[in-house]
Order: C-alpha cells, then structure tokens, then sequence
C-alpha cells in the first residue's frame, strides 16, 4: 500500500507542479474566497483557524496571514521530530523558516484546546471524493490531529482540483478530511 500511496504522491505533485504561476495564483484566490464563504455561512461568531504557511507549489494561504477576516488563525511549528504546536498570527507576525523549510511565526500566544470552535486547515497532496488525503508523507498533521481532533470542528483540505484521485486507500492513521475545498467549490467529504 505505502508504494501505492508513494507513486499516487508523486502523480499529484507532477500535475500541482504542472501548473502555471497564473493559474495557482488565479485559482488559490478562487479557493481562499470559497474558503471565507464557507466559513462566513458556517460560523456566526470568529473562530480559531489552525492554518497551514504554504509552500511555493501549494495554495497560497498567506494572505490568510494578513487579512484575519473575524477569526483568529494560527500556524504551526514543527520539531525536527514532527510534533507541531500552534501560534497565533497576525500582521505583525514575525516568520523563520522552519525545520521543513515553512515559514513558522517566530513567536505568539500558542493554541489552547477549547477555548472557542477551531478549524484546521491542512496541506493536501491528493485527495479523493471519500476526504482521504495524502500529504508529503511526514505524518505531522495526522499524528496531531489524532491527539486533538476531538477539539477540532472541521478538518478542512485546501487543493488544486488537479490533485484530486479516484480513490486513496487509507491507512490506520489516516486521519480523513471533513471538507475539501479547491477552485471549483466545497464538498462535504462522506467520511464525517
């Protein structure tokens, strides 16, 4: 299965890579304004946004960054060991690349479970109908959400629909999206 999920990986990376500059940026705002819509018709009050620092080849989000919209959004950082915590972000923010080559906010208040409806955004590679996803294959966000979904409301994958597959199998620490949203809208995933 890991060859599988390897060679589907790199497929998805080949057609997100195939893309023109025009195009992700065209479509990444396509996805970031799907995404404030999505969040606007969901949740009548500000919420916490676990977010993701994109790289040069994924949705940008790092408008996401500057903007704030009503929410309060955090990024991660990550130890060389893949554990990752979460500071919040703001325009004034402060960011160093980190041990993945992320940028990561130098510092800010971290995230507390609980305190008020959170979302995480999360990177995604390929993707497929049912919400399972595959990511660059370090596990990071799936072994933190198997220690803190239960604080999370919605895990929410952020794609190019050129990335989407006709089905990914899971493995047992899959953890499966509860939404995908890329250029051409939402779907709610049937995993959730």
């Amino acid at each position: 299965m890991k060859d599988g999920k390897q060679q589907l990986r790199q497929q998805c990376l080949a057609r997100r890579k195939a893309l023109s500059y025009e195009q992700k940026k065209n479509f990444s705002n396509k996805i970031l304004q799907t995404l404030h819509d999505y969040l606007h018709q969901q949740y009548e009050q500000g919420i916490q946004v676990l977010c993701y620092r994109s790289l040069a080849e994924e949705v940008d989000t790092s408008a996401l960054f500057t903007l704030q919209r009503n929410h309060q959004y955090y990024a991660p950082v990550t130890r060389r060991n893949g554990d990752m915590h979460w500071l919040k972000c703001d325009s004034d923010t402060e960011w160093q690349a980190g041990v993945l080559r992320v940028l990561e906010p130098v510092n800010g208040q971290c995230w507390q479970e609980g305190e008020s409806p959170a979302i995480v955004l999360c990177p995604v590679v390929g993707f497929d109908s049912q919400g399972n996803r595959i990511g660059m294959g370090k596990g990071c966000f799936d072994r933190w959400l198997a220690q803190h979904k239960q604080h999370i409301d919605r895990v929410i994958g952020l794609a190019f629909d050129c990335q989407r597959c006709s089905g990914i199998e899971p493995e047992a620490h899959d953890i499966p999206l509860d939404v995908m949203i890329t250029e051409q809208g939402w779907m709610k995933c049937p995993n959730t």
